[in-house]
């Protein structure tokens, strides 16, 4: 069943945190959320006024909310709302207080009147030593600089942009470092965040008649090329999934341009480091689990294998001494017959006794010295190291 705004509610919520984070809230974008507040006629602070209240300064004075004869009725999924962290968790609750005490805000001109020192090797190498690319976006000849892809109409924008986020970074306490590939982190406790700001090029299609007096789309030639599309994104390059997922894209909107979302791209710089933290935490725990019952394998397989050999050696043993018992039964019954054979037979008959009695020993587990037979020697033959002559 679909949920309808509380206008009251909306009025009183846009004024305690800014707009990006009650749109999270209701689980819409903060383009539907402006354009919901335009319908219900609810006041909401203009630009720069979280950056001032960031900043010790007074913001926009509260309007009263406007009495409507007929309040409309604006519908929202209740499936719409975004996944919420667990209650809580310290880390996300702590980026949401610093949200809403404007901590992230933007900062005020006078803060951002020195240009970051990245930024200005960014913004010397993209003004006077670069080339445009066949779309039209700067190149620098050089790597070194922050992951800035625009054009020159909107360069000095995304240099304000990166230093708004620069600033508010390193005031948290985190550091922005350049990689030798020329690709921006945010090392934000020891977790590297890859982030860019990048001016999206769009098709363009013009269209050139063909005769003099055209009259019909026939009559005309279509040329399209690519070009800036004038607005920009800013991108975080991380994997999270799942429960871990993180938004990762801003983009200028009618409603609110990168300028004004600066608070929540530092949140959300700081919540995917957070979730890749976790991630890989979570990872390492799975990987150790993982050799773990791998070497609970490796030993079963061992414990196996040996109770395999001592299986087998028992039944060696039984069959050795059975086959023993067998053999002297069999000498004895032999030496019972022996004086009834000739003479001549029965000193070649004693030999074989002694022979047969001795491969009886060989096979009985119990008889500790082994007596000796050319059987002994089988492991010669069968090496090459034998010295035949």
């Amino acid at each position: 069943m679909y949920e309808t705004y509380d206008r009251d509610e909306l009025y009183k919520k846009v004024w305690e945190k800014p707009l990006l984070r009650v749109a999270e809230e209701y689980g819409v974008s903060s383009v539907a959320l402006g354009k919901t507040c335009q319908k219900l006629s609810v006041p909401v602070p203009g630009r720069g006024h979280w950056a001032k209240l960031a900043n010790g300064h007074e913001g926009a004075k509260k309007p009263p909310l406007p009495k409507l004869a007929e309040i409309p009725r604006i519908y929202r999924s209740p499936n719409a709302k975004k996944p919420e962290p667990p209650p809580g968790d310290v880390d996300f609750e702590k980026i949401n207080h610093l949200l809403a005490s404007g901590s992230l805000a933007p900062l005020s001109a006078e803060s951002t009147s020195r240009l970051h020192p990245l930024v200005r090797s960014t913004a010397s190498a993209l003004k006077y030593h670069s080339r445009k690319d066949d779309y039209g976006i700067l190149v620098p000849h050089e790597r070194g600089g922050l992951d800035i892809r625009v054009s020159s109409g909107t360069l000095d924008r995304a240099l304000n942009i990166m230093t708004q986020i620069l600033f508010i970074l390193e005031r948290q306490g985190y550091e922005v470092l350049v990689s030798e590939e020329g690709h921006t982190f945010a090392v934000i406790d020891g977790t590297r965040v890859r982030f860019e700001i990048e001016e999206p090029v769009h098709k363009v299609v013009i269209s050139k008649a063909r005769v003099a007096n055209p009259t019909d789309r026939w009559d005309y030639d279509e040329i399209a090329k690519r070009e800036p599309g004038g607005k920009l994104v800013f991108s975080i390059h991380a994997y999270t999934w799942g429960k871990y997922e993180q938004r990762k894209r801003w983009s200028d909107a009618k409603v609110q341009r990168l300028e004004n979302m600066v608070g929540e791209i530092v949140a959300g710089l700081v919540r995917t480091a957070i979730a890749l933290r976790r991630q890989d935490e979570e990872r390492k725990r799975e990987e150790a689990e993982r050799q773990r019952r791998a070497r609970e394998r490796e030993q079963l397989c061992k414990d196996i294998e040996q109770e395999e050999a001592k299986l087998a050696h028992l039944n060696e043993s039984v069959q050795g001494w059975h086959q023993a018992g067998l053999i002297r039964r069999f000498i004895a019954k032999y030496a019972e017959e022996i004086p009834k054979w000739p003479i001549d037979k029965q000193d070649d008959s004693k030999k074989w006794m002694a022979w047969a009695l001795e491969q009886a020993n060989r096979m009985d587990p119990f008889v500790a010295e082994k007596p000796y037979s050319v059987l002994d020697r089988k492991q010669e033959v069968a090496s090459r190291s034998y010295p035949f002559i």
